[in-house]
């Protein structure tokens, strides 16, 4: 199955420990209940990967994708002809992005479900984030509506109704972008360097490193135009997690415990609340649990979501990572029960003060999404990345 190895690929996360202190008052913070999604499925292996506004859930599993809403799932079938898919991002539509694959030709051909059809767009590639204007952004090779176009180092893309823009600067080196905000705003990682990237109306700013660090990447971006990502020397086992605006820049956030190899956010609201990961072993999808904890950071505090699950309502589940958070603060992701790996889904109860951890370490983040686009190499160039194709 390829799609799945690619998914596995992209989460071979690592990180390195950096410690602070953290003041000991008290704030105000979300108890949550738990909806264990992974056993609605009835499958041992499902993670969920995004959320909207009215708590829809995008859920994959081994061999099956499913839309989630107001306690019932509907499965997604692949595009006809293909037998894998998966899907990514779900907008406040309910239109879910995916890339659906063929035992025959092994393309990646991204896909928009809504309304219980789901829709071949004719591109070819790896679709990541849809926004509530169904943008699509995500990377690829060419093929599909680009027939005589190959972008073999990897072209980071904006599709709308038929119509997909190339945002690379330079089409002689990498890109992938990975979320967009409803002001089209683009973020991702680009470069032979691996550097995180926003793209506002065309214009490409390189968010940099941290101080020392050689590798970044933006996960994430809201509608304030806060990107979540991550700085590390060579972005494998050493990288932290940034919180970048354009009026602080890159802001490290921390991780859950001293202890802890590695963190990363993958997910932000409009609040300015990231969640993601943190641990001592970077298998992201171990069903174990392997040591990991999902996280969320609010109100400049990182915290354990296993810490924050309302007394009797933590369904057995370890939270082991969260891959997004709507803007009334449910988050979705994925954890350990009895050796299966379920996607869950908290929805917040009350708001109660908890004291702060008396320690914690700025997050460290990953490097390995880009080994996704790992097989678009850099074989040809091109000098100009003013591209539009209409299907």
């Amino acid at each position: 199955m390829v799609l799945l190895k690619w998914k596995t690929c992209i989460t071979a996360i690592a990180f390195t420990a950096i410690s602070l202190t953290a003041s000991k008052s008290a704030l105000a913070v979300s108890l949550y209940s738990v909806t264990d999604l992974g056993n609605l499925t009835g499958k041992a292996y499902s993670y969920a990967t995004d959320i909207n506004d009215s708590g829809e859930v995008a859920i994959n599993s081994l061999d099956s994708s499913f839309f989630y809403s107001n306690g019932s799932l509907q499965k997604i079938n692949p595009l006809p002809g293909d037998d894998v898919l998966a899907v990514t991002g779900i907008n406040n539509l309910g239109q879910v992005v995916g890339n659906s694959i063929g035992n025959t030709d092994g393309d990646n051909n991204i896909f928009i479900y809504s309304d219980g059809t789901t829709q071949n767009t004719g591109l070819k590639g790896i679709p990541y984030a849809i926004n509530n204007s169904g943008e699509v952004v995500g990377g690829t090779t060419g093929g599909g509506i680009f027939p005589k176009l190959a972008f073999p180092y990897g072209a980071a893309f904006l599709y709308k109704n038929g119509t997909t823009t190339i945002i690379n600067s330079n089409l002689n080196e990498n890109y992938v972008a990975y979320g967009i905000n409803n002001l089209s705003q683009v973020v991702g990682i680009f470069g032979y360097n691996n550097q995180a990237f926003l793209s506002d109306n065309g214009i490409i700013t390189n968010l940099s490193t941290f101080p020392g660090d050689k590798y970044s990447q933006a996960n994430d971006i809201n509608d304030l135009g806060q990107v979540v990502g991550s700085s590390g020397l060579t972005g494998v086992n050493d990288t932290r997690t940034f919180l970048y605006s354009s009026s602080t820049g890159l802001q490290d956030l921390g991780r859950l415990r001293p202890t802890d190899l590695f963190s990363t956010g993958l997910g932000i609201n409009n609040l300015g609340q990231v969640v993601g990961f943190s641990g001592t072993n970077n298998n992201f999808f171990a069903a174990d649990g392997n040591g990991l904890r999902a996280f969320l950071y609010s109100d400049n505090t990182l915290y354990d979501l296993n810490d924050l699950i309302a007394p009797g309502l933590d369904a057995g589940i370890t939270l082991t990572a969260a891959s997004a958070i709507n803007n009334k603060g449910q988050i979705v992701g994925r954890g350990a029960i009895n050796g299966e790996l379920h996607a869950f889904l908290l929805t917040p109860t009350s708001s109660v003060s908890v004291a702060e951890p008396t320690s914690g370490v700025p997050i460290l983040s990953f490097g390995a999404v880009v080994i996704l686009f790992a097989t678009f190499k850099r074989k040809l160039y091109f000098s100009s990345a003013t591209i539009q194709q209409t299907s």
